[in-house]
C-alpha cells in the first residue's frame, strides 16, 4: 500500500500492555454528588453571564451546553452528565476522534507512506522513464521549520541518489490514486476565508500542510524588507512589497490565489521577523513544485514535465518516504493544525477502505468506534479537523473515546496524553489556566468555530485522581462570547475538577 502504513492490520496484532499504576479509589457518593452540584452551578452561572453579555440573545433556551465527566476506573457510577447525549458541533474537538481512529485502526507504529516508483530502467545515471510518486496523504509538515520541507523530503531523495540517478528522462508524475480532488468540505467557512491557514486544503499529496509560509525581516529604513517564502518552489507568481519603516506598527498582509502570492505592507526596523502561513490554492501542485525544486538542488535533472495521474503504471520502487503517525499528533491536537488532521483523516480512509475520500473517512471512524465498543449514534463526520459545521458528536462519545485510549496499552496512552495541549504551558492552552491549580494538570483539546466552543481531555487532581471530560457549547453566533464567557466557564469547570477531594 502507498497510503498510511500498517495497512489497517496493526490494530489486531498482539500487544504488550504496560502496567498502569492504580490511582486512588473512586469518589464516595457524597463527594461525587457535591462535585456534580458544583459543576452544574458553574454552568448555570456562566450561561447567565452569557445572557447579560449578549443582551438576552444567548440564554438557556438558545444555547446548548453539554458536559460529561467520568472519573477514571469508576465506570458508569462515576459519570456526571449534563446534556451529554445530544449531538453537538464539536469544532476542533473532532480532532480527538480523528487521531484516535487512526491509532485504533492503524496502530501506534503506523506511518504515512509515500512511494517513489520508476517506469523504466536506470542506465548510467539516467532513469529512462518517469519518476512516479504514489500519494500517501503525508502532511509533510514540521512546525519548527517555518514552512521548509526539504529536510522532510531528504530521506527519499537520499534513496534515489544512492541508486546513481542524476537525470530523469521522463516526467515527474504525481499519482493521486483514489484520493479526492482537494476542495473545501461541506459547510466550511465562506470562500472569503479560504486563503487562511485554517482553511488549507487536503489531498493525496501536499507540502507544509498545504500552506505557504512567509518570513518577513526588516531591511534598511525606507527600503524593502526581506521576504522569504517556503516551500521555496510553489508554482505561483509572486508579488512582494513590504517596506521597512523607522517606527510604526507591523502591518503585513499575505495571501495566495491561482493568480499569485501577495505579501505587502510595512514592518518596523526594530521588529522581530514576522512569520505567517496561508493556504496554497492547490496542495498537490505545491507538493510537486517543492519536490521538483528539491530534486534540482540535489543535482537531479527532470527532463520531462510535472503532471498528475491516477494509478500510473510503473515497474519498480525506487524510494519510500515514511513519516511516523506520532510526529503529527501534537501539531493536530496541541496546536490544532486543521490540514494535518484532514490529511490524517484521508490517509486512514485510504488505508482501511482503499478510498481516500471524506465519505470513506467517516466509514473508518465508525469502524474504529465500533471496535472500541462506543456507540456511534448521532455521530456525523465530514472532515478530520472539525472546521465543518456539519460535524456532530456527543460529549459522552468524546469522553468514552478518551477513556478507551487511556486504558489501551501504555504507549498509546502516553502518545495521546503527550499530544494534547497543557494548561498554562503548551499548545492552544498555553495562555489559559496559567496561575490556578489547573496549570499543568489539564491536558485537553480546544475547539472554536463561529457559534461553537469546546474543550475535552483529562484533568488530574493533586492526589492523582483522573477525570476524562468533554465540554461542548453550541450557541447563537455573538461576537466576543467565546473569550468572555465560554473559555472562562471551561477553565472554571476544569479548576473545580482538579480541586476535587475525597
Amino acid at each position: 500500500s502507498s497510503a498510511n502504513a500498517g495497512s489497517g492490520q496493526a490494530a489486531s496484532a498482539p500487544r504488550v500492555v504496560e502496567e498502569v499504576p492504580k490511582g486512588p479509589p473512586p469518589l464516595a457518593p457524597e463527594a461525587r454528588n457535591k462535585l456534580e452540584r458544583d459543576l452544574r452551578a458553574i454552568v448555570a452561572e456562566w450561561v447567565e453571564r452569557a445572557r447579560k453579555y449578549s443582551k438576552n440573545m444567548v440564554h438557556h433556551g438558545t444555547a446548548a451546553v453539554a458536559l460529561h465527566v467520568r472519573e477514571g476506573g469508576s465506570g458508569a457510577v462515576g459519570e456526571i452528565a449534563l446534556g451529554s447525549d445530544r449531538p453537538m458541533r464539536p469544532a476542533s474537538n473532532l480532532k480527538l476522534i480523528t487521531t484516535a481512529a487512526a491509532r485504533v485502526l492503524l496502530g501506534p507504529d503506523s506511518s504515512f507512506r509515500t512511494r517513489f516508483d520508476t517506469s523504466g530502467p536506470i542506465v548510467e545515471g539516467v532513469l529512462r522513464g518517469n519518476l512516479v510518486v504514489r500519494a500517501g496523504a503525508d502532511p509533510l509538515y514540521d512546525s519548527a521549520a517555518n514552512g521548509d520541507v526539504e529536510h522532510l523530503l531528504a530521506p527519499a531523495l537520499d534513496q534515489i541518489a544512492a541508486q546513481g540517478v542524476r537525470v530523469i528522462a521522463g516526467d515527474l508524475v504525481l499519482d493521486e490514486l483514489s484520493y479526492q480532488v482537494p476542495a473545501a468540505a461541506p459547510q466550511w467557512p465562506d470562500a472569503g476565508q479560504h486563503w487562511a491557514e485554517y482553511c488549507a486544503l487536503a489531498g493525496g499529496c501536499t507540502a507544509n500542510r498545504g500552506c505557504l509560509t512567509a518570513v518577513v525581516s526588516p531591511g534598511a529604513v525606507g527600503g524593502p524588507a526581506r521576504v522569504a517564502l517556503f516551500p521555496r518552489e510553489h508554482g505561483l507568481a509572486v508579488n512582494l512589497g513590504v517596506r521597512t519603516e523607522a517606527k510604526g506598527k507591523l502591518d503585513v498582509q499575505c495571501g495566495a490565489k491561482p493568480s499569485g502570492v501577495l505579501v505587502r505592507g510595512s514592518i518596523p526596523a526594530k521588529s522581530e521577523p514576522f512569520i505567517a502561513s496561508f493556504s496554497h490554492p492547490d496542495p498537490v501542485e505545491l507538493f510537486g513544485q517543492a519536490l521538483g525544486g528539491a530534486l534540482a538542488r540535489r543535482g537531479i535533472v527532470v527532463q520531462g514535465r510535472l503532471r498528475r495521474e491516477r494509478n500510473s503504471p510503473a515497474q519498480a520502487t525506487s524510494a519510500l518516504l515514511e513519516t511516523p503517525l506520532e510526529r503529527v499528533l501534537a501539531p493536530i491536537n496541541a496546536d490544532s493544525t486543521n490540514a494535518a488532521a484532514d490529511q490524517l483523516f484521508l490517509a486512514t480512509a485510504h488505508a482501511i477502505t482503499g478510498q481516500g475520500t471524506r465519505a470513506a473517512g467517516a466509514q473508518a471512524t465508525q469502524l474504529a468506534l465500533q471496535r472500541l465498543g462506543i456507540s456511534t449514534e448521532g455521530l456525523a463526520q465530514v472532515d478530520g479537523s472539525g472546521l465543518s459545521r456539519a460535524n456532530q458528536v456527543t460529549a459522552r462519545q468524546v469522553v468514552a473515546l478518551v477513556e478507551k485510549v487511556l486504558t489501551q496499552d501504555g504507549r498509546s496512552a502516553r502518545m495521546f496524553l503527550d499530544s494534547l495541549a497543557v494548561a498554562g504551558e503548551r499548545g492552544t492552552l498555553d495562555d489559559r489556566m496559567t496561575k490556578g491549580p489547573a496549570r499543568g494538570r489539564v491536558r485537553a483539546k480546544t475547539g472554536f468555530i463561529a457559534g461553537t466552543s469546546a474543550l475535552s481531555g483529562v484533568a488530574e487532581t493533586v492526589e492523582g485522581r483522573r477525570f476524562a471530560f468533554s465540554i461542548l457549547v453550541n450557541y447563537p453566533d455573538v461576537g466576543g462570547l467565546n473569550p468572555s464567557v465560554w473559555k472562562p466557564m471551561q477553565d472554571a469547570l476544569c479548576e473545580r475538577l482538579v480541586e476535587t477531594r475525597p
